[in-house]
């Protein structure tokens, strides 16, 4: 015999739920994976860590959403075509090694300062040797953003 309406929703009820439950579970797991940078030096060294593995959601989650980079030739690269890049592979971070890291803190913004030995591949070029950067972060909502970078060879 065919159950009953009773018997349906019951069961359908049951099923909605287990599945919201199971679905809430992955969320929290999947937010819980990512680690809100303690201060804007802890920010620019997880987004260099990021680039290094590849890692989007962290650059995703690191990076302000006007965030620019200026590229060697001048040129200002957003957001969006940088974790495009990492993502399809046309920008590669071998190795590299932060050193001489420095905050400037004016409370809610911070200027970070240092050297990256890096190798990477842009495209088909190979990229090899010391990198001055400089990043612009920002605390909006009590978490840590890099809005602004700059790279520099250094000769």
């Amino acid at each position: 015999m065919i159950g009953t309406q009773h018997d349906i929703f019951p069961n359908m009820k049951k099923m909605i739920l287990a599945f919201l439950l199971v679905g809430w579970s992955f969320a929290s797991n999947a937010q819980a994976s990512f680690r809100q940078p303690t201060d804007a030096t802890d920010c620019t060294n997880m987004l260099f860590k990021a680039l290094l593995e590849k890692d989007g959601n962290t650059l995703s989650n690191v990076l302000s959403n006007d965030f620019s980079i200026i590229s060697f030739q001048g040129r200002e690269i957003n957001r969006d075509l940088l974790i495009g890049s990492i993502a399809k592979g046309y920008l590669t971070v071998d190795s590299g090694m932060l050193s001489g890291i420095r905050s400037r803190n004016y409370t809610d913004v911070t200027v970070v300062t240092g050297s990256w030995n890096v190798s990477a591949k842009i495209e088909n070029a190979s990229l090899q040797g010391e990198m001055a950067f400089m990043a612009v972060c920002a605390r909006t909502g009590g978490n840590w953003k890099i809005s602004m970078m700059q790279l520099t060879p250094v000769q």
